[in-house]
């Protein structure tokens, strides 16, 4: 009888401590909006905190993984010189072509050429002023920590929550059962204790 008392005991520890973890975990996301009871309001972890969230998460991507110099580096890098040179060299023959219409074919053709040399020569240095110019418009309009806060801002907090269980659901879970395990052991011990002990 003293054993089944120390079971019956343990087993509903066990029980609360789940249900508890499963609340515990559940309140993470709910309720999205904020629940009233008299003085106390009750709300989600994400969604009350989304905004300051959004905010730390973003300085963090800027500071510390992610910022303004990497992505100039990614985005104008020295292979994109031989398509810049490649598409100024196309568009100038185009236009050449264009406006030598009565020309006759041999002068044409000289013209080109001449302006083909002249532009593989220059080209480096034109590519080179180009990407000063494109990373001094990055540098001064893009904000890496703003545009991520945005668009974490502008995310639906049921994509949210299906995002964090994709990627933590198992832990998440194994939190859930790590209260079952742990509601068991205390009960376990609350009643040897209470049953032999006292």
């Amino acid at each position: 009888m003293e054993l089944a008392r120390v079971l019956f005991i343990a087993m509903i520890s066990a029980f609360i401590g789940y249900i508890t973890n499963i609340l515990a975990v559940k309140s993470i996301f709910r309720p999205f909006e904020p629940i009233k009871l008299g003085p106390l309001s009750f709300q989600g972890l994400i969604p009350k905190r989304k905004g300051d969230l959004a905010k730390k998460f973003s300085l963090l991507v800027r500071d510390d993984l992610l910022d303004r110099e990497d992505l100039i580096d990614q985005l104008i890098s020295k292979e994109d010189e031989k398509e810049f040179v490649k598409f100024l060299s196309e568009r100038i023959d185009n236009i050449i072509e264009e406006n030598t219409t009565l020309l006759p074919t041999a002068l044409r053709n000289m013209i080109i050429k001449a302006a083909d040399g002249k532009m593989n020569k220059e080209a480096p240095k034109i590519f080179e002023e180009f990407k000063g110019v494109a990373q001094m418009q990055i540098r001064e309009k893009m904000d890496v920590a703003t545009l991520i806060e945005n668009k974490i801002n502008e995310l639906d907090l049921n994509v949210i929550e299906e995002l964090v269980l994709k990627v933590a659901g198992r832990e998440l879970r194994a939190i859930e059962f790590l209260g079952l395990v742990m509601g068991f052991v205390i009960g376990l011990v609350q009643g040897v204790i209470s049953t032999y002990v006292l």
